[in-house]
C-alpha cells in the first residue's frame, strides 16, 4: 500500500483507509531492543483489525477525527486499561506505517494522540485474584497430562510470563550446584537470570526431551501460547479456579514476598521489573479490610 505524505498539519494522513497488519511483523525488526512478544504481537493485529472495521464501517480514512471518534465510540464498553492498551498500540503501529522515517509526520502523530484521552488505572493484583501454593498443588494435580503439571510447577517456581518459558533454549541453561540458572529474555530483549530447582529441571528434560527448546512440542517446535492456555484452563476448572498462565507469575510473586518474608527489592529482580515501585504497585496488598474498618465506627 502507498503511504501517502501528510499535508495538512492537522491530519495523521489523508485517504488511508486502513492500517496494513502487516507493520505489527516489523515492529520487531526496526529496533530489536523493543521487539514484541508473541501475545504482544496478537494483541496489536486485534487492536488494528478492531479499528479498521470501524473505519469500514463509517466510511472513513485514518485522521485525527477518525482517531477521536472510535475511541469515544469505546471509551464506554471498554475498561480504562485497555483504552489505553488500544490507544498505545495504534501510537505505534500508525507511527510506524504512516510516520515512517519522517520526523515532521511522526511529531503530528504523536500531537493527534496527545488528545485522546490516557486513564489513570489501578495496577494493584488483587489477592484474592493470587492462588495459594496449595491451590497451585492442587492444579498440578488436577493437570491433564504430566507435561502440563511440570510446565505449572515451572511457571510457579520461575515466576516467567509463559512467552519467556516458551523461549527459553537449551544453551540459557547451566546447572549450578544443585540448581540451574535460566538467562530468560524479557520484555524489549531484557536479560535477566533466574534458578529452578535440578530435580525439577531434570524432569522437564526426560518428559519434553528438546532438542533446541526447554519446552517443545513431539514435532521438536516450540510449544504453541494458546496450546499452554488451554491445558492450564482446563487443569483450572477441575478445581474450580478461572486460571492463566500468566496466574502463576501473579501467585509466586505473592507467594515470596507477602507469604515467604522476601525482599521487594529481590523479588522484583525475579520478576525482571525496571523497578521495585512497579512490584510495590502490584504486589502489596495494604488494602483497607472494611470489616475491621466498620467495627470500630461509631457512627
Amino acid at each position: 500500500m502507498e503511504l501517502l505524505p501528510i499535508q495538512q498539519p492537522r491530519e495523521v494522513t489523508q485517504e488511508i483507509y486502513w492500517i496494513d497488519e502487516q507493520i505489527v511483523s516489523r515492529l520487531s525488526s526496526r529496533n530489536s531492543k523493543h521487539s514484541l512478544s508473541f501475545g504482544t504481537k496478537e494483541t496489536y493485529r486485534s487492536v488494528i483489525r478492531d479499528f479498521n472495521q470501524f473505519l469500514q464501517k463509517n466510511d472513513l480514512p485514518v485522521n485525527d477525527e477518525s482517531l477521536k471518534r472510535y475511541f469515544l465510540e469505546i471509551r464506554l464498553r471498554l475498561k480504562p486499561s485497555t483504552l489505553n492498551l488500544r490507544k498505545y498500540a495504534l501510537l505505534k503501529c500508525i507511527k510506524a506505517q504512516i510516520g515512517g522515517d519522517s520526523i515532521t509526520r511522526t511529531m503530528i502523530i504523536e500531537k493527534v494522540f496527545e488528545q485522546i484521552p490516557t486513564y489513570q488505572t489501578d495496577k494493584t493484583v488483587p489477592k484474592d485474584k493470587c492462588p495459594s501454593e496449595e491451590q497451585v498443588i492442587k492444579l498440578v494435580q488436577a493437570a491433564p497430562t504430566k507435561k502440563t503439571a511440570l510446565l505449572i510447577q515451572f511457571l510457579f517456581k520461575s515466576a516467567c510470563r509463559v512467552s519467556e518459558a516458551l523461549n527459553i533454549r537449551l544453551t540459557d541453561c547451566q546447572p549450578v550446584g544443585f540448581n540451574v540458572r535460566i538467562q530468560i529474555f524479557g520484555k524489549g530483549n531484557k536479560a535477566r537470570h533466574i534458578e529452578i530447582p535440578r530435580p525439577l529441571y531434570d524432569a522437564i528434560r526426560r518428559e519434553y526431551q528438546g532438542k533446541m527448546y526447554l519446552f517443545e512440542s513431539k514435532s521438536g517446535k516450540q510449544l504453541l501460547r494458546q496450546n499452554v492456555l488451554k491445558q492450564i484452563k482446563r487443569a483450572g476448572r477441575k478445581i474450580g479456579l478461572n486460571i492463566s498462565p500468566h496466574v502463576m507469575r501473579h501467585a509466586r510473586a505473592t507467594d515470596i514476598h507477602i507469604n515467604k518474608g522476601i525482599s521487594l527489592t529481590a523479588t522484583s529482580r525475579l520478576l525482571g521489573h525496571a523497578d521495585p515501585s512497579i512490584t510495590a504497585k502490584m504486589y502489596v496488598h495494604d488494602q483497607v479490610d472494611y470489616s475491621q474498618l466498620f467495627s470500630k465506627d461509631r457512627i
